[in-house]
């Protein structure tokens, strides 16, 4: 899979997360739906498995369907802390997920060096225009 594909699933689980109503707990279970925990870790650049692995790891048996069992999922017993500290996780692992992207993206583009324009400026005016 590719880190665009990454980078795609991440923002729609991101998006997800942002523009919900509901509690965190829901929020955090609405956007794995998106399936951003199924990519191996190889497709994460190498500062960001650890922190991916984590993040599947607080993750693995969470229910996403529509069922509901008679059991408690991961996610229901989180504490309000924990759940806060893993959609910060997820915020931050989608954060480096882009930066690489927009890297490699515009890595050795005439344009770039014309202007002088960094990568981490095109982050910067992105997160920006996404109201942050």
């Amino acid at each position: 899979m590719s880190l665009s594909y990454c980078n795609q699933k991440l923002s729609l689980a991101v998006f997800e997360m942002c523009v919900s109503t509901q509690c965190l707990k829901n929020r955090l279970r609405g956007s794995i739906k998106h399936g951003f925990t199924a990519f191996p870790q190889t497709t994460f650049p190498e500062g960001l498995r650890q922190q991916f692995s984590e993040i599947k790891a607080a993750l693995s048996g969470v229910r996403v369907g529509g069922s509901i069992e008679d059991y408690p999922d991961p996610i229901d017993r989180m504490k309000p802390s924990q759940v806060r500290g893993l959609l910060h996780q997820i915020i931050s692992l989608r954060e480096g997920v882009a930066r690489e992207y927009y890297r490699r993206a515009f890595q050795g583009s005439p344009k770039e060096s014309k202007d002088n324009t960094t990568t981490e400026d095109m982050v910067q005016k992105i997160a920006q225009l996404m109201g942050r």
